[in-house]
């Protein structure tokens, strides 16, 4: 009996021996994760964007209900089909998504060595260089100017899929101011012109808001 309780003794020190041991030893290192990709690839410059995705997306918008008076009568042109209302929201589609290309950080105005239509110191239009710095004074600005012309589109968007077209033809002014104030702060501020004819189509619409206003 002496003899297997100093066996059992000497087996239960081996197995907390063993047990320390194991506690005490390092951790295994965790094996190197493989690098983590981007999450963005930016091969187009906001440029790139405003003229190959925003331009032809508002002018579909633009362009899908209009009223032509000619010799021959009126003629209103409005989308018929399913199909051609399904290519209406997809334009608007590509206009609300093309707001969240240009707000990515780090998204450059113009690709190396492209120049905007600025030409010699007079030129209404700035620099890819000037407007870059004007969005990175306030990026705030910048934003609120893309959310103002996402927003129109949104609506745009949901007007398309009722097949309202009546609201599509209304909200095209609207998505029109939003990109005219986003120019007239960014791209051609020096445009005498242009910013007259926008702050009287703002005394405009202000007028005819209150007077809507008034009539209800």
């Amino acid at each position: 009996m002496r003899k297997f309780s100093i066996l059992a003794v000497a087996a239960l020190v081996g197995l907390l021996s063993t047990a320390l041991v194991a506690q005490q030893a390092p951790a295994a290192k965790p094996k190197p994760r493989p690098a983590s990709q981007p999450l963005y690839r930016m091969t187009n410059a906001i440029q790139d964007i405003m003229e190959g995705i925003v331009a032809p997306s508002a002018d579909v918008l633009f362009d899908a209900v209009a009223t032509d008076i000619t010799a021959e009568g009126i003629n209103e042109k409005r989308p018929q089909t399913d199909e051609e209302w399904e290519h209406v929201e997809w334009a608007a589609i590509a206009l609300v998504e093309s707001m969240n290309m240009v707000r990515v950080p780090g998204r450059i105005v113009a690709r190396p060595g492209e120049k905007t239509k600025s030409e010699g110191p007079d030129a209404p239009e700035l620099t890819a260089e000037e407007i870059k710095a004007k969005i990175d004074m306030d990026r705030g600005k910048f934003l609120k100017y893309s959310n103002d012309l996402q927003e129109q589109a949104v609506k745009a968007l949901a007007i398309a899929r009722k097949h309202d077209a009546q609201g599509l033809f209304d909200i095209g002014e609207d998505i029109d101011n939003a990109c005219e104030a986003c120019h007239l702060e960014y791209w051609y501020p020096n445009d005498k012109a242009a910013k007259a004819a926008y702050e009287a189509d703002q005394k405009l619409r202000a007028a005819e808001a209150a007077k809507k206003k008034q009539g209800k």
